[in-house]
């Protein structure tokens, strides 16, 4: 094996015993993670929310067409 290839596993093998250590965990956690959830999720807000009014308009149109179509056909069978 190359001297190159010794060192990057070395490397490796740091990285992912550093990463296994619960403290490195807890403090990822804590400044990396949460708060990149939590800027997503503030960024995102405004497209979640029009996307929900979009899908209950498009409910309320296709519930009004459904009783219209249904009023229709009643008024032809009489």
């Amino acid at each position: 094996m190359s001297i190159k290839k010794k060192f990057i596993n070395e490397i490796v093998d740091v990285v992912i015993e550093e990463i296994s250590n619960e403290n490195t965990q807890n403090k990822l956690s804590t400044y990396v993670i949460e708060p990149g959830i939590t800027y997503l999720f503030h960024r995102m807000y405004p497209y979640i929310l029009i996307t929900f009014v979009i899908f209950i308009l498009i409910l309320v149109m296709a519930v009004i067409i459904i009783f219209l179509l249904v009023r229709k056909e009643m008024k032809y069978n009489i």
